[in-house]
């Protein structure tokens, strides 16, 4: 299934020759609101290596930038800092499927997964499976570690910042964004919602229930 990338146009303070920020495109299936523990979820991301950004209207090759995602997997239900925090490691056991995935590194100080996308003939690919553990509220997110980084995104050669990086989630399209609602009395839920829902889905966020 062919995925099209969308690039944003922001570009902060940056002038017209320097590229747009970029959205990268996220899929998590299967599609289950609940899910039993032993159940395995997976998370990809595949996109084409020349990105067109529209607004400087030229192609891109991405294949020498670091996009570093990161993964974050918290409980949405406790009040408690600890059990707020992400813990990959403690909620699921992660899988990374050879030759598709990227190269994966587990901190089990911040408790999650980060790594590089690797690089299938004329994509960048990467895909993780997480085998659920633990019962409760999840909240499932991906950022980048080089949003914004201009050297691990070559944009310093034009005198550029970096691009920030967003990821947008494709598959469900329902994020389940309500169930963080529910729970907005959590300082950080409230956090996370601080901005409206924009901050959510700029991670690609996605809640669901483990029973």
């Amino acid at each position: 299934m062919s995925i099209i990338l969308v690039l944003l146009y922001s570009c902060g303070d940056d002038g017209p020759n320097c590229p747009g920020d970029i959205s990268l495109p996220v899929e998590i299936s299967p599609f289950k609101p609940y899910y039993s523990i032993g159940d395995t979820v997976t998370i990809s991301s595949k996109f084409y290596a020349l990105i067109y950004d529209q607004k400087t209207e030229k192609f891109y090759n991405s294949i020498n930038y670091r996009f570093t995602p990161i993964i974050y997997l918290n409980t949405i239900d406790s009040s408690d800092e600890y059990n707020w925090k992400s813990k990959v490691h403690e909620l699921s056991t992660f899988i990374q499927q050879s030759n598709e995935g990227m190269n994966l590194i587990v901190s089990a100080e911040q408790g999650v997964i980060t790594g590089e996308y690797n690089l299938a003939k004329d994509s960048l690919y990467l895909s993780v499976q997480l085998i659920l553990k633990s019962a409760g509220l999840m909240s499932l997110r991906i950022g980048s570690l080089t949003s914004g980084d201009s050297h691990l995104q070559n944009n310093y050669h034009f005198g550029c910042r970096g691009r920030e990086i967003t990821f947008c989630l494709k598959s469900p399209a329902e994020d389940n964004i309500k169930l963080l609602q529910q729970h907005r009395s959590n300082e950080r839920n409230n956090w996370i919602l601080a901005d409206s829902i924009g901050r959510f889905k700029q991670y690609a966020g996605y809640c669901f229930e483990v029973k």
